[in-house]
């Protein structure tokens, strides 16, 4: 009697397969999807770790990125930063003027043009500071740009409005809308006008 029972658990658990092989039989397959040059999604060709990406005009540095991670974009030639990056800028007898620090960046080459996007602050050697959320630096120009709001903090000044533009080491700049505080009292004003 045990022998039966045993054949019947064997003969069903054979039908529970059989049954589950013929479905899978008539399930249709979707054709595996493709991914586009043009699509949102595209893997990096080459990835570095805690490296950095120098950038010279005649053999004197211009600007050098340091990033935690920076990944290579072939088609789009495009080096995206991320994971915190910090820049240094140098002037054209390349002598440092000025640190940028921001969460990421992008260099898009075609352009000649680095993004800076989240906690953006550059410090210049003379002492400037400037806060915002994006930064465009353009290098056939040489300007630091933002339209978004920025704030400028001086030793005794700050500035904030939306729009901006400079030279990286924040010399000759300018705030478009602007507001802001001063720490001089009115006789300190008066003189400088």
């Amino acid at each position: 009697m045990g022998r039966g029972k045993a054949t019947l658990h064997k003969g069903s658990t054979l039908i529970g397969i059989i049954l589950l092989l013929s479905s899978l039989g008539c399930t249709d397959l979707e054709p595996p999807q493709t991914v586009s040059d043009d699509d949102e999604v595209q893997l990096p060709e080459l990835e570095l770790y805690s490296a950095s990406v120098r950038y010279t005009r005649c053999d004197k540095p211009m600007f050098v990125i340091d990033a935690p991670k920076i990944s290579r974009f072939e088609i789009k030639q495009k080096l995206h930063f991320e994971g915190g990056i910090k820049v240094d800028f140098y002037d054209r007898d390349g002598i440092h003027n000025a640190i940028m620090t921001s969460n990421e960046g992008e260099v898009m080459e075609r352009q000649n043009k680095l993004v800076a996007r989240g906690n953006v602050v550059v410090k210049s050697d003379s002492g400037l500071v400037l806060l915002t959320d994006e930064l465009y630096y353009i290098q056939q120009e040489n300007r630091i740009i933002s339209n978004t709001y920025v704030t400028v903090i001086t030793d005794n000044d700050s500035l904030s409005g939306v729009g901006f533009s400079a030279s990286p080491d924040l010399n000759d700049w300018v705030i478009l809308n602007t507001s802001g505080t001063t720490w001089r009292n009115s006789d300190e004003l008066r003189k400088e006008q």
